[in-house]
Parts: C-alpha cells; sequence; structure tokens
C-alpha cells in the first residue's frame, strides 16, 4: 500500500485557497493562443473562436504543505463552464492523497505539433511572480514588442533604422533583436523602470550569459513587480512618523492586518455581480474583526486600511482584480 511505502506515500498535501474568474481576450499578452487552445489541454468548444475573442480565465490558488501559494491557470469558452468548473474546486478543498492520471499523454498531445510547449503549461512548477511573464508584458506594455507574438514592434524597428539593425544581426547573431529592445530601451526609458530592467535581463541571459548580473536584475525585478519596494517606502514613512522604536513591528502588524482584510475580500469576491463594493468590505471587516480578536476595531483604521488596499501595492492589483467587473 502506498501509506506504508515512504517512497511513493504523498508527503504534503494541497489546499485550495481563493479563485476568481476574469474574463480575457484571445492573443492579448499572456493570453493563450488558438492553438494552446485547441491543443487537447483545455476543455473543448474553442474551435470557433477566433483571436480577439472573449474567453474565461479561472485562476485557483493553492498552497501544497509549507509552500509559497501557486496559482494555475484553466480556461473556458463561456462563463458558465467557468463557472461549473469551480464549483468542483471550492475553497478549503484538500486534495493530494491518492494517484492516477485520468488521461494518457498520447491522448492529450497526440495530434499536436510541438506537445512540449503545452506540456510546460500544463505541468510546470513556478512561482506567481514567475520573473519571465513580468518582463514580457512589461516589455509589452511599453510598446518594445508586439501583444501576442513577442516579436520586436516597428516602432523599435523605426527607431533603429535599417543600417542599424543589419550591423546588430552581423555582431550578435540570431540574438540581436535582445541588444535591439535594450538599446531602444536605454534611449527611451528611466533605468529603473520595469522595461528596461526586463532589457537588462534579457541581454545578460540571451547575449552576455552573464547568470550573475542575470540573477541580480531577476531579484530587483522580482520585488519591484511584487511591491516589496512599496511596501518598503511605505514602512520607511512609517517609521519617520512613529520613531525608531517598535517601528518594525508596528509595520509586520500593519501589512498582516491588511493581507488578512485582504484575504477576506477575496473569499467575497464571488458576490461582487450582486453587493456593491462598499458592503463587500464592510462586511470582510466585519468578518476579519470576528475572526482575530487582535484586529483594529476603529472606524478610522478601518478606513486607513481601505485606502491603502485600494492605494499600495500588492494590495492594490488584487483589490481591483476582485472589483474589475464593476469598474
Amino acid at each position: 500500500m502506498a501509506e506504508d511505502n515512504k517512497w511513493v506515500k504523498p508527503n504534503r498535501l494541497t489546499e485550495i485557497i481563493a479563485h476568481q474568474i476574469i474574463p480575457v481576450v484571445i492573443g492579448d499578452v499572456l493570453s493563450p493562443n488558438l492553438e494552446l487552445l485547441n491543443g487537447g489541454y483545455y476543455q473543448d468548444g474553442f474551435e470557433e473562436l477566433q483571436e480577439g475573442d472573449t474567453i474565461w480565465e479561472v485562476s485557483v490558488t493553492s498552497r501544497t504543505g509549507l509552500d509559497k501559494e501557486q496559482t494555475g491557470l484553466s480556461y473556458f469558452p463561456t462563463e458558465d463552464a467557468a463557472r461549473e468548473y469551480l464549483k468542483a474546486m471550492p475553497i478549503g478543498l484538500t486534495y493530494g492523497e491518492h494517484y492516477g492520471y485520468p488521461k494518457r499523454l498520447k491522448d492529450l498531445f497526440g495530434s499536436v505539433d510541438d506537445p512540449c510547449r503545452i506540456m510546460t503549461a500544463m505541468f510546470r512548477r513556478c512561482d506567481d511572480d514567475d520573473v519571465h511573464s513580468v518582463c514580457y508584458r512589461a516589455l509589452s506594455e511599453a510598446g518594445v514588442i508586439d501583444k501576442g507574438d513577442y516579436k520586436t514592434s516597428s516602432r523599435v524597428l523605426e527607431w533603429l533604422g535599417d543600417e542599424h539593425i543589419a550591423w546588430m544581426k552581423e555582431k550578435f547573431g540570431e540574438n540581436w533583436s535582445a541588444v535591439a529592445r535594450f538599446e531602444y530601451c536605454l534611449n527611451h526609458f528611466p533605468d529603473s523602470s520595469l522595461a528596461s530592467l526586463a532589457a537588462h535581463l534579457f541581454l545578460f541571459q540571451f547575449v552576455t550569459y552573464d547568470d550573475f548580473a542575470a540573477g541580480y536584475y531577476t531579484k530587483e525585478i522580482q520585488s519591484i513587480a511584487g511591491g516589496t519596494e512599496e511596501a518598503a517606502i511605505l514602512a520607511k514613512e512609517t517609521r519617520v512618523k512613529a520613531g525608531k522604536a517598535g517601528a518594525r513591528s508596528s509595520r509586520h502588524r500593519r501589512l498582516q492586518n491588511l493581507e488578512l482584510l485582504m484575504q477576506q475580500i477575496e473569499q467575497l469576491s464571488g458576490a461582487v455581480e450582486f453587493v456593491s463594493e462598499e458592503r463587500i468590505v464592510e462586511q470582510a471587516l466585519e468578518k476579519t474583526v470576528e475572526k482575530h480578536e487582535d484586529f483594529p476595531k476603529t472606524q478610522k483604521t478601518h478606513a486607513d486600511y481601505g485606502t491603502a488596499l485600494r492605494s499600495v501595492e500588492p494590495f492594490k492589483s488584487r483589490y481591483e482584480a476582485v472589483f474589475r467587473k464593476n469598474a
């Protein structure tokens, strides 16, 4: 039996701690393309859709053992299909003690030309703040690469000019485009912008092969994109006002309380279509106070927390994701 064999028994279980449904556009940056959607991994029903059509993305956040939270994405052709899927994935569900994958690999990838790419999307493990996803989005939103295919944009090519592009291809070979994007960002954006940092990272990874420099930029991008930098600045301002004594514990307690409140709001996200934003926040505060006796109870502090959730990362983006349908 598996439970009697230490080599094959489950060592950690996985718990679902959050989920949400949002509309996305086929072919948009960081959304799946038609080949992936029709590759057999996701639900059927995408055959009649085209790039530019709206589909529904379901994100399920889970934690295995004591690991960092991870989010898996699934896509559905209709909102009804997405909501039906979530019925089997309620928050609090624990799984991982059984084995047995429901399909053979040939059934999934037998008709696909490039199964490796789909297998990567299907079985890969990575952090939610995967640095390459941040980089591609930064460069696409900055107009340096095209959304969808990630090719160097016409704006960058026109700025470089044919003669300069020819020189880059001669000097840097197949990796010339990484150098082109780097030079464009170097001349157009601040060094600390996410677009410039992304261009630096790709230069060191794919052109100069400098692992040390690439590691430095990876850490910086993750810090900024994840909100750590802004949270640190906010904490510094708080320490100046309150004095250095006790500031560290005060900062930790505030961020912890904001996280508790944000988690409660996310758990109430299913009611967004039926209840006002103000009422959901009020109910989240009520439940948080009820569950945690040390949570502040004054209206002034509650108002301050509400402002912080709406304006300070890493909470701002999570707050907006909950109430996006009301925007």
